[in-house]
């Protein structure tokens, strides 16, 4: 997987009534889409993870992948059948927008950041998939956060997941 990135087309209204500007999210991809994009497998990490689940490191990458004995050819989430993606969460520091990123006033949100809920994250991860043409995921899988992320993901979106793996969540 290489790093890629998604702009949101509009601001993120968070669950707080306040809007986010300018939401990118950082993620990674192994394997193909078939036509209709009904392979597609979301993979979600936890509170110290990143999007970096499997493959060679490559500049940027803050640790080696987390989850290679799961994920990649001929493995339980087969790269040769699956589309597999793996975004960075919104208010990481891998990426995707967070307080590191730049505000409007072009200084770093620091601590003006607004706080975030699971739901927001995942309201975010739902319109990036939309940005991807993906209208549901074969497979939603996360552990500890990122579980946390997929109990969202089936609670508010649930005809956009197929199944569920969660661990430690």
């Amino acid at each position: 997987g290489r790093r890629r990135w998604v702009h949101l087309p509009r601001p993120l209204t968070l669950e707080s009534g306040d809007h986010l500007p300018n939401v990118r999210i950082a993620y990674e991809m192994w394997g193909l889409p078939n036509p209709d994009r009904s392979n597609a497998v979301l993979i979600l990490h936890a509170l110290t993870g990143d999007s970096h689940v499997t493959g060679p490191d490559s500049p940027g990458q803050a640790s080696p992948p987390w989850w290679s004995g799961l994920i990649g050819p001929g493995k339980a989430v087969d790269t040769n059948q699956y589309f597999v993606v793996a975004p960075n969460v919104l208010g990481g520091c891998q990426g995707s927008t967070g307080p590191s990123s730049i505000a409007a006033d072009e200084k770093p949100w620091g601590s003006r950041f607004p706080a975030l809920t699971v739901r927001d994250q995942v309201t975010a991860e739902a319109l990036f998939a939309t940005e991807l043409g993906i209208d549901r995921w074969a497979a939603v899988l996360g552990g500890s956060m990122g579980g946390m992320r997929a109990l969202e993901w089936a609670a508010t979106y649930p005809s956009r997941v197929g199944s569920l793996l969660l661990l430690a969540c």
